[in-house]
């Protein structure tokens, strides 16, 4: 049986997840995807999941992608089942839509990003050396959407944000009957 928090954790992800797809460019079709030596692999498969390794990650990535101008690739085996793992790298399991910040994006000011972020519970590791992930799916994340909440509901979503670490600048807020479609 789950604990209460596990499953609001693992709510918060969903959401969060949700909103991940939002920012996909060039989603990947099943292949044999090559992780290079060094690359930031972020676990998102922790149990117990925490605010610290299971909504942190994502603020993560929109840091790193908002504010590094980084691709983060996310990976995903296609044939995995329910929970199962993505890859296997030194004895680790990854799992749970596994990011990784490959190496080529790994300068000073990204290593002090991820180093932050692990400090409030990102979990991870450098990948020592190539690791390749067959039948897998790879999607680029290149970009982060503004998200529009719903002005009186928004809340509930926002509380995800600030647990992710994402800045209240990311979103707004609109009275649902206000809402109109781009270009009306």
């Amino acid at each position: 049986m789950e604990k209460t928090g596990d499953w609001l954790i693992k709510s918060l992800g969903r959401l969060l997840l949700i909103s991940v797809i939002c920012m996909v460019d060039n989603p990947g079709i099943a292949q044999t995807v090559a992780i290079p030596t060094g690359s930031f692999i972020v676990n998102m498969g922790i149990t117990p999941q925490t605010v610290g390794n299971g909504l942190k990650p994502y603020g993560l990535v929109y840091d790193l992608i908002q504010n590094k101008k980084v691709t983060v690739w996310w990976v995903i085996r296609a044939s995995k089942s329910k929970d199962g793992v993505d890859f296997s790298h030194n004895a680790v399991n990854y799992s749970g839509g596994t990011f990784v910040i490959p190496a080529e994006f790994r300068t000073p000011a990204v290593n002090a990003s991820i180093a932050a972020w692990q400090a409030q519970g990102v979990r991870g590791d450098n990948s020592t050396s190539v690791i390749n992930v067959s039948d897998a799916i790879i999607y680029y994340l290149n970009y982060v959407p503004n998200w529009t909440l719903d002005k009186d509901n928004g809340a509930i979503a926002a509380s995800y944000f600030e647990n992710a670490g994402i800045s209240a600048d990311a979103y707004n807020g609109v009275d649902p009957a206000d809402w109109k479609y781009p270009n009306q």
